[in-house]
């Protein structure tokens, strides 16, 4: 399996160290964890911003027809 090296600090790696003290797992899977469950969320949340914005786009001369004085 593919893999990258990270850096750490000494106070990073005993953060890291402890979390996954705390929690059970070996640090290479918390670290795999954290890393996989911000990049999913991050590229969730752009598709559904760029997916709004074509929608509101899409609609956007109704709306206006709609409503030529905006919503007040």
């Amino acid at each position: 399996m593919p893999g990258i090296t990270i850096e750490f600090t000494e106070q990073e790696l005993a953060e890291l160290r402890a979390e996954a003290r705390e929690k059970g797992v070996p640090i290479k899977r918390l670290a795999h964890d954290i890393l996989t469950e911000d990049v999913v969320r991050r590229r969730q949340r752009q598709r559904f911003v760029e997916g709004a914005v074509k929608f509101a786009l899409a609609y956007k001369a109704e709306f206006e027809r709609e409503f030529p004085h905006g919503m007040r």
